[in-house]
């Protein structure tokens, strides 16, 4: 197998199909001007109490149809945090405050080992909550299981940094992913995993005989992309994939997120850092394939990006980038009889506080000039000429200098051939969602919104364009590194159609898209009240994970999106309205 570096021909594929992903017949302003076939209306917020402005707030969140109850994962506290909406109701123009039910922090359980929490998960039909739980570094963790009444029963052990927890439809398994995140001084590197779990009955049913761990230690080299990122680290020093027969993937993988099929026999699992999706065989507890995502041509027209914050404002044009689509967030559905994974393309890179400072993040204008030798076999948008130029005259701070590219290819074939060079530039995250077929990952997304969230908030939230979530007044900033960030997206089905929502982690706010058609969907509305000139926790910031609520299991009847706010550590709970009702 080869290295992480894509074939030729498997990209110029990619670039073709993301090049008619938006139809050529529509206008810039018919494309972001939104159907509006629904509104997002906020009726109830929670504040959890956070006063400072920054990570780890309410993260992530689930709802109990049987109690009426959310369930949020409350990082600044370190608890969960539980809320009754038995009450609520479907209001206009007014947004009720939610008051926090039960508090459960965890370490006041009396385990030692419950240091932080990650994820939620509530079981479609047992009296049964399961929790993500951290242990420290490097020890593996837990679940911890707990009645819908907030009370603690027990635990079993997982794999090492369980990272999201979810629960198969038929619930029948419970699924972690287990993120394996070294130690900070990357002293220890464990191995990335997935846990299933079998869910016999509620809570105190589930034992340790009923976890099995599940590593890549038995994956093949055979089965795995050759387009997946695999660069272990050793000795402060990044390495590439060995071309030998032995296994050094089993420790670089480290799940992030799972979406289950509606069958409960597959899972998908998100590895964001080396820009992959792997597929789980639930029953048969093994790893299938490892699918590589490939990149995406910002030479092509649609797929421009704003790539500096002194260019003077909103500069949104196409670049010789290669965007690496990274997700965090995915969501499956199916439409016209096959299933498709929609990916929140959000990016991430490796970067370790290591004594050796090692990080593939480098500004473009901090690399060897000499070093960039761009070629036109990568990029659909460019002739040789073209990228030749670009490299001699368009490095400065106003156009390309700043923008953060990854050196993690050339860093580690370096070492073995110090003549190695930049042949295409490789940014962070796609600024976009896309939508793929499952048994085709290998062609590219079926669709992918191109540069339309930049384009969206450009039009919405011009004074906030790429803004940072954490600073009042920050437009631009985040336009060197991954944009809107797109962080979480849930499909449902409402209203007979099919619907994708997206939460932009930066500049905030929900974007909605019908996606009934995978090959062609369509913005409905973008939905963000946020101040910009603010930063404060009374308003929404940092919208981390969603969650929907099908309106026959609502308390006000009509569908809702649960916004869990990590930077001002809120909670807000929109109601989704067709526009022809009321």
């Amino acid at each position: 197998m080869s290295n992480w570096k894509k074939t030729v021909t498997a990209l110029s594929l990619t670039m073709t199909l993301l090049a008619i992903s938006i139809p050529a017949n529509a206008s810039t302003e018919e494309k972001y001007i939104g159907t509006g076939e629904l509104t997002l209306h906020k009726i109830a917020r929670y504040n959890s109490g956070k006063t400072a402005v920054g990570k780890n707030g309410v993260e992530i969140s689930t709802f109990d149809a049987a109690t009426k109850r959310v369930f949020a994962v409350n990082g600044d506290k370190r608890s969960i945090d539980i809320l009754d909406l038995s009450k609520l109701t479907s209001t206009t123009g007014k947004v009720s405050a939610l008051a926090l039910s039960k508090q459960i922090v965890i370490s006041q359980l009396g385990e030692p080992s419950f240091h932080d929490l990650t994820s939620i998960a509530v079981h479609p039909k047992f009296d049964l909550v399961a929790v993500a739980v951290l242990n420290k570094k490097p020890l593996k963790g837990h679940i911890a299981f707990f009645k819908k009444d907030g009370q603690y029963v027990n635990k079993v052990e997982v794999g090492y940094h369980p990272d999201m927890v979810t629960f198969t439809p038929d619930g029948k398994s419970l699924i972690v992913a287990n993120e394996g995140e070294p130690t900070d001084d990357y002293s220890v590197d464990p191995l990335g995993s997935v846990s299933i779990i079998t869910v016999p009955g509620g809570a105190g049913s589930i034992k340790q005989q009923h976890v099995t761990d599940v590593t890549f230690e038995t994956v093949k080299s055979g089965q795995i992309d050759d387009n997946v990122r695999i660069y272990p680290h050793k000795n402060g020093v990044y390495q590439k994939k060995s071309s030998s027969n032995s296994n050094n993937w089993a420790a670089d993988f480290e799940p992030e997120y799972i979406a289950v099929d509606a069958s409960s026999k597959f899972a998908y699992v998100v590895l964001q850092e080396n820009n992959a999706i792997a597929q789980l065989d639930i029953s048969g507890k093994k790893f299938i394939h490892v699918n590589g995502l490939g990149y995406k041509d910002h030479s092509l027209p649609g797929n421009g990006l704003d790539v500096s914050d002194k260019d003077g404002g909103i500069n949104i044009k196409n670049w010789p980038l290669l965007g690496t689509y990274m997700p965090d967030g995915i969501s499956l559905y199916q439409a016209n009889g096959k299933t498709y994974l929609v990916s929140a393309n959000e990016g991430d890179s490796r970067d370790y506080e290591t004594p050796n400072g090692w990080t593939e993040e480098q500004t473009i204008g901090k690399l060897d000039k000499s070093a960039i030798k761009l070629n036109d076999e990568h990029y659909a948008g460019y002739a040789q000429a073209q990228l030749d130029g670009i490299i001699a005259n368009e490095l400065s701070e106003e156009k390309l200098g700043k923008l953060k590219v990854s050196t993690a290819q050339y860093d580690a074939a370096n070492g073995e051939n110090a003549s190695t060079l930049h042949d295409a530039l490789y940014t962070f995250g796609g600024r976009s969602f896309s939508i793929w077929d499952i048994d085709n990952f290998k062609n590219g997304p079926v669709y992918d919104s191109g540069d339309a969230f930049e384009q969206i908030t450009t039009k919405f939230a011009p004074s906030g364009f790429n803004s940072d979530n954490e600073k009042a007044s920050s437009l631009d900033k985040r336009s060197t590194s991954k944009g809107p960030e797109p962080e979480d997206v849930k499909v449902v089905k409402l209203y007979g159609k099919q619907y994708a929502f997206v939460s932009l982690e930066r500049v905030g706010g929900i974007i909605a898209y019908n996606v009934t058609n995978p090959n062609a969907a369509q913005f409905v509305t973008y939905t963000n009240d946020r101040n910009f000139a603010l930063a404060d926790t009374q308003q929404d910031l940092g919208p981390e994970g969603l969650h929907i609520v099908d309106g026959t299991k609502s308390p006000t009847g009509k569908p809702l999106l649960l916004v869990a706010n990590e930077t001002s550590g809120s909670l807000s709970i929109y109601e989704i309205r067709a526009k022809s009702k009321p």
